[in-house]
């Protein structure tokens, strides 16, 4: 039985269907979901250091990983509504920091969810692309079923 639904979120356009496909599932079977953004720090855009110091922000590594994290946190709130207007009642978020396929498996492990739910391509990179994306390493992972949405 699917009590439990973490879905990890990155802002693609795949990982907003997957939240669609996770709210209408959590939905029909009154299941709790858990968004999920998790913030790899070594993967700080070079277009928000930039944008640090044109506006004279603070643009240390620290300052820039914490301007990441509210900027996550304000999506995940935002994605937390479009999933209860989907029905779903019962919505946790949460903002992690740390490889990404691992801190979702380790997040997934640590609410014991029933099943994990990930878009095909997020916004990662090249290198990604080559040694295989975060959906499949998830997979690889997971030790509950993983629905990949495309």
């Amino acid at each position: 039985m699917i009590t439990k639904i973490l879905v990890a979120i990155d802002g693609s356009s795949h990982s907003r269907k997957a939240v669609e496909f996770a709210s209408q599932i959590a939905a029909a079977l009154k299941a709790k979901l858990l968004l999920l953004y998790v913030v790899k720090h070594e993967a700080i855009p070079d277009a928000m250091r930039q944008f640090a110091k044109a506006e004279h922000l603070p643009d240390s590594e620290g300052d820039l990983a914490e301007m990441l994290k509210r900027g996550a946190q304000m999506m995940l709130e935002n994605t937390a509504k479009e999933a209860r207007s989907a029905g779903v009642t019962d919505i946790d978020i949460e903002v992690k920091d740390g490889p990404i396929a691992r801190t979702i498996v380790a997040r997934s492990e640590h609410h014991d969810i029933d099943m994990i739910v990930v878009g095909s391509r997020g916004m990662g990179d090249i290198e990604g692309l080559l040694r295989g994306g975060v959906s499949h390493r998830v997979e690889l992972l997971a030790k509950c079923p993983v629905l990949v949405v495309k």
